[in-house]
């Protein structure tokens, strides 16, 4: 078991969440212990070396994402559900939550690349959104390929082409001239960065050797008007799983 999933649930100040829903993203409070950490790299080690599908390759047919991660093990499912995520989320999704099964679920490896990945939203539009959650087993800087940000960009315009669920920022004009706006975002070992699913993000260009693992999750508020989702779909982490409907 994670040192933190037995830490208490603490929210985010008004000022924390306001600067989230302004801004677009947020490095939370809270910060996974070096053993927490250690064993989550251990793990990420280990699933690497079985890689057992689904599993992403990159030209050279090396795995650099696995997909699928919070079924695959238990530290895995403390780190997503772990009161320092599952506190702040709280408020900014309420007290009701899933964790999304089908959308991020998974874990990247990076190494050094000559250039930056393509800035993309995580989902299409914002009437159903969901908060992307990071968590970083190593450091991440602009020397090895931390990720970008386009600040407030989750209020630029919704374009209905998607990206496997997502949107591509260079493949539509509307949005010339604002790549060159990313921000980069360091990141200790440990720490977590929320982004709003609709703020156009990357991981950047990176040049020191190495490589570095980081787990991704996605959350949004249980849907009050909708009956519970499949269990492919989405689990709830955090409250219970409400119907408000009126049929």
């Amino acid at each position: 078991m994670l040192n933190a999933i037995l830490s208490p649930i603490v929210g985010l100040s008004v000022l924390q969440a306001r600067f989230f829903r302004d801004a677009g993203y947020l490095r939370l409070p809270g910060r996974f212990d070096e053993t927490d950490v250690a064993l989550l790299r251990e793990k990420c080690v280990s699933e690497f070396e079985r890689a057992e599908g689904p599993v992403q390759r990159d030209a050279s047919g090396s795995v650099v994402r696995l997909s699928r991660i919070y079924a695959r093990s238990e530290a895995f499912r403390d780190a997503f559900t772990a009161p320092i995520i599952l506190g702040p989320l709280g408020s900014l999704l309420g007290p009701n939550i899933d964790f999304v099964l089908n959308r991020h679920n998974h874990v990247t490896v990076n190494g050094s690349r000559t250039k930056a990945a393509r800035l993309h939203r995580d989902v299409l539009q914002w009437s159903r959104p969901i908060v992307s959650v990071l968590i970083y087993l190593d450091d991440a800087n602009d020397q090895s390929g931390c990720t970008q940000v386009i600040p407030t960009s989750q209020l630029l315009p919704y374009v209905g082409t998607p990206n496997n669920g997502g949107t591509w920022m260079d493949e539509h004009h509307v949005f010339a001239g604002l790549p060159d706006q990313a921000l980069p975002v360091p990141m200790l070992s440990g720490q977590i960065l929320a982004v709003d699913g609709l703020i156009f993000h990357a991981a950047g260009e990176g040049s020191e050797p190495g490589t570095r693992f980081a787990l991704s999750g996605a959350y949004h508020s249980v849907d009050e008007l909708k009956s519970p989702p499949h269990p492919a779909q989405a689990t709830v982490v955090l409250g219970n799983n409400i119907y408000r409907g009126d049929m």
